[in-house]
């Protein structure tokens, strides 16, 4: 997937009567299905790292970056250790003093916990005490207070679509304490509160040097590799063997171990059972909308797939101040509560003969200034590209395709001044910029409260397995019990 790349056409357009040609088009169908966000971060095609060059397309087009946002001031502030020493554990978990004792006493020491291990493939996941090793060169060891389940977790557990890796401790969106840190982590002390990311950021690749990329070639997304990059080995095991970890974070353990370019810093006063959920999904449509699509206000923005990365994609309209947010999905008990995250009006695909990107467009005048795919299904793909303005509509696709998913469409739309972008991870560089989206929800700008359904304790955690596949949640907080 490629970030914050723009494609669009640079001859002069032809008429206009040749941009919507359906011959080159495949309608939307029923195979766009309620699976809207349950495709991975990355297929494992394409997220075997920096070494991977392939690339694909009908037709030649060229593309051309754009600057991203300025990182805010939030985010210098957080990557110095702060002044005043916030007791490990505050009011989300014991004492601060008792904290503060007990992880002295395990620095440089082997951890036994709980973690939640998955040791076949859509079995429930079983409560185990595993053993937690020191974190190694550039490695932080995490105390996790909270993680939330999430589409990806649910698509790895399944083993669709990638090789299997069991026993494996999954989880990737969580909040937590830093434990110890390893030989040469100096931006981490113990006792800071961090985010980890399944996406890092070393800082000094060209991805990370660059201004408008997030991919580090160092630490990008790697679902396949369920072992440290440090020197290959797992930090689990249970009885000496080894359990696999999961895109470098397996935040379903009340301790983990995490290279330390994926772990975020940020404001110890802000609540980790709420802002932990944004180590995923919801920077990921938020960072879409804002980052990529930068919708004006009063603008119309389509939103495709309402899930929860569809949703906090809506959010990220409707603090852009756009006047009409469309909904796109096939489940019409959807829109209530898409309401709450600025939808205005909801098309399910179903109603209509014609394809949806015909409908919105006649709804809207020639189309929308701005979409936003989250489904990952490649109808709904070329649909969100075909339903835009021509002369000035963006396009951006956040939903992963199946490996052998082919985007087909005219090269007139793209001459006709339609962009389509891809982006990863919101185009946000993790340790850079999610500090900033933090200070964000502490000042109001941001709600995150709505985007939580469910709480349920470590114990329970397949229950919010059960949650998700029933379409009841949106983001279940799973409480760690230490």
């Amino acid at each position: 997937m490629l970030a914050n790349r723009s494609f669009h056409g640079v001859l002069h357009p032809p008429p206009p009567h040749f941009t919507r040609s359906n011959s080159y088009t495949h309608s939307l169908s029923s195979s766009f299905s309620p699976r809207s966000e349950t495709t991975p971060l990355l297929p494992p095609s394409l997220s075997t790292g920096p070494s991977n060059k392939r690339r694909s397309s009908l037709f030649c087009i060229q593309a051309q970056s754009e600057p991203s946002e300025s990182t805010s001031d939030a985010a210098a502030l957080y990557t110095q250790p702060f002044s005043a020493k916030i007791p490990v554990g505050d009011r989300h978990s014991s004492s601060g003093k008792k904290g503060k004792e007990e992880m002295s006493s395990t620095v440089g020491q082997v951890i036994r916990c709980k973690a939640a291990v998955a040791w076949e493939a859509g079995k429930p996941l079983v409560i185990e005490e595993v053993e937690v090793a020191p974190p190694q060169k550039m490695e932080v060891r995490l105390k996790i207070l909270f993680t939330s389940l999430c589409h990806t977790d649910v698509y790895f557990w399944e083993a669709k679509g990638q090789n299997p890796l069991f026993p494996r401790i999954l989880g990737h969106e969580a909040g937590g304490i830093v434990e110890s840190v390893g030989e040469g982590v100096t931006e981490l002390a113990p006792g800071d509160h961090v985010l980890p990311v399944f996406t890092g950021e070393c800082k000094e690749c060209a991805h990370c040097k660059s201004e408008v990329s997030n991919m580090c070639e160092l630490l990008r997304i790697n679902t396949d590799r369920g072992v440290m990059i440090h020197d290959g080995k797992s930090r689990f095991s249970i009885n000496g063997q080894p359990i696999y970890h999961f895109v470098g974070t397996s935040t379903f353990s009340e301790y983990t171990v995490v290279h330390v370019g994926c772990v975020v810093k940020i404001n110890p006063l802000a609540p980790l059972d709420k802002v932990c959920i944004l180590s995923c999904g919801i920077s990921t449509g938020f960072g879409a909308t804002v980052n990529v699509a930068k919708p004006t206000k009063g603008s119309t923005v389509a939103v495709f797939g309402l899930g929860a990365v569809g949703l906090a994609a809506a959010e990220g309209a409707r603090v852009s101040g756009a006047s009409r947010i469309i909904g796109v999905d096939f489940h019409a008990n959807k829109l209530q509560r898409a309401k709450q995250f600025g939808v205005t009006e909801f098309v399910n695909p179903k109603d209509y003969t014609k394809p949806v990107q015909e409908v919105i467009a006649e709804m809207t005048e020639g189309g929308v200034d701005r979409s936003i795919e989250c489904t990952g299904h490649i109808d709904a793909m070329i649909s969100a590209f075909e339903c835009v303005h021509d002369g000035w509509g963006v396009a951006v696709l956040v939903g992963v395709p199946h490996k052998d998913a082919v985007f087909k469409t005219h090269p007139i739309n793209f001459l006709n001044e339609r962009t389509l972008k891809g982006t990863f991870f919101g185009n946000y560089k993790p340790r850079s910029d999610i500090p900033a989206v933090v200070e964000k929800y502490m000042n109001k700008e941001l709600e995150l409260e709505k985007f939580i359904t469910h709480q349920v304790p470590f114990s329970e955690i397949n229950k919010a397995f059960d949650y998700l596949l029933k379409g009841e949640s949106i983001r279940c907080i799973i409480r760690m019990e230490h």
